[in-house]
């Protein structure tokens, strides 16, 4: 009787690895999510940041000469 009783919850744990795997799996390739962006250099942050008008042309001058000053 007590064997009947592990075998179930045996059972009921495989399924739960198996649903928790299966789940995060399919999170990794789910559409919509924006995949993380590759490293950029500091110069290319600033290029994207100027042309998303996030810092002025000025601003982006200036962070240019302190990158080739400090590089």
């Amino acid at each position: 009787m007590w064997f009947g009783g592990i075998l179930l919850l045996l059972i009921l744990a495989a399924l739960i690895v198996l649903i928790v795997r299966a789940a995060s799996a399919g999170s990794s390739g789910r559409a919509g999510q924006v995949p993380p962006a590759p490293a950029s250099s500091a110069r290319q942050i600033a290029e994207e940041r100027l042309a998303r008008g996030e810092i002025t042309p000025d601003e982006f001058r200036q962070i240019a000469r302190a990158l080739e000053e400090h590089p």
